[in-house]
């Protein structure tokens, strides 16, 4: 399909040779040394294919996407 291919180009094109070996945070592309804190979890389907990613996050977003998931989900509990 076209569009599988055109998805394909955009995140190979994030990646560009220079900083091939950078590793950065996608919530805010901030350098990450070492290993990265946490990772994040996009999921999206093409058809009947399902396909992920999961990027690094560094210590600050990892915290604050966790956090606010667990006070989210917290709430939705409560709510019923």
């Amino acid at each position: 399909m076209a569009i599988d291919s055109l998805a394909d180009v955009a995140l190979k094109a994030r990646v560009t040779p220079e900083d091939a070996d950078e590793l950065r945070c996608d919530a805010c592309s901030e350098l990450i040394e070492g290993e990265p804190a946490g990772r994040g979890l996009y999921v999206w389907t093409r058809g009947d294919e399902v396909r992920y990613e999961e990027p690094p996050l560094c210590a600050q977003c990892a915290t604050a996407i966790g956090i606010t998931a667990l006070a989210t989900w917290s709430v939705e509990e409560e709510e019923g």
